[in-house]
């Protein structure tokens, strides 16, 4: 009896933890092209720096396929989607630091200083990255039409740029 409740609770934890595991796709319903990411220096101190990645997307239908989270060297950020030139980009903007300081609303009076955010405090651990990934790999989380399943896909080769720098004074 205890060898069968020891192989039963043994069965359940491992049928469990199959469905957190995220599932990488190998046919996904797009192409992709040369990714590049390229680091950034704002010109001035308060400008920041950070990095873009890039990953042109090639046989994307646009409506049915909704772009998530991309995950790139143990970080990840939210996907915007551009179109230059007729050519259809996934972009994710990482940034170190805090650029922008939210104005803070001082009165005598606290009901006016109704909807002032509270600090984020730093806890120093960051949350546990879900991929293992080389340098150059990235992976993109989307979601088809239905709207119900996240999918995800890895991207390799993903080539680093020069660095863009910034000037600090303004071009006449």
């Amino acid at each position: 009896m205890k060898q069968f409740l020891y192989l039963t609770i043994l069965a359940i934890m491992g049928l469990s933890s199959c469905s957190s595991q995220k599932k990488l796709q190998t046919n996904p319903p797009f192409t992709v092209d040369g990714p590049t990411c390229q680091k950034w220096t704002g010109g001035m101190e308060s400008s920041g720096s950070g990095l873009e990645v890039r990953i042109p997307l090639t046989n994307l239908e646009t409506e049915s396929i909704l772009m998530q989270q991309l995950y790139f060297r143990g970080d990840s950020t939210d996907i915007s989607t551009e179109t230059v030139n007729g050519q259809r980009f996934a972009i994710g903007r990482f940034s170190n630091g805090n650029l922008k300081k939210p104005d803070i609303i001082m009165h005598a009076d606290p009901k006016k200083e109704f909807g002032n955010q509270p600090p984020k405090l730093k806890t120093g651990e960051k949350a546990e990255f879900p991929f293992e990934l080389k340098n150059d790999e990235a992976v993109i989380s989307y979601i088809i039409g239905d709207g119900k399943t996240m999918k995800y896909t890895k991207i390799s080769g993903i080539k680093d740029l020069q660095p863009l720098i910034y000037s600090s004074k303004p071009k006449n």
